[in-house]
């Protein structure tokens, strides 16, 4: 796996230290509940039919909306 270093990051999505730091911070937050929800819902299928999926879409569209790429 190639290593993934982006010095300008942080200045291609137009974002500061903190603005990236609060975003990541929380949708790593939500890729942990797709984990638990979809975890749960592989055993017990009538839980959570559609959380996994809304919560990875909410992702998409957040980061899309708050961060705009310069490339």
């Amino acid at each position: 796996m190639k290593l993934d270093i982006d010095w300008n990051h942080l200045k291609k999505i137009n974002a500061g230290y903190f603005k990236h730091l609060y975003y990541a911070t929380y949708f790593n937050f939500l890729g942990l509940l797709i984990f638990i929800t979809g975890t749960i819902h592989s055993l017990f299928p009538f839980l959570f039919a559609f959380t996994p999926y809304r919560l990875a879409k909410k992702i998409v569209n957040e980061t899309e909306k708050h961060f705009i790429s310069r490339d």
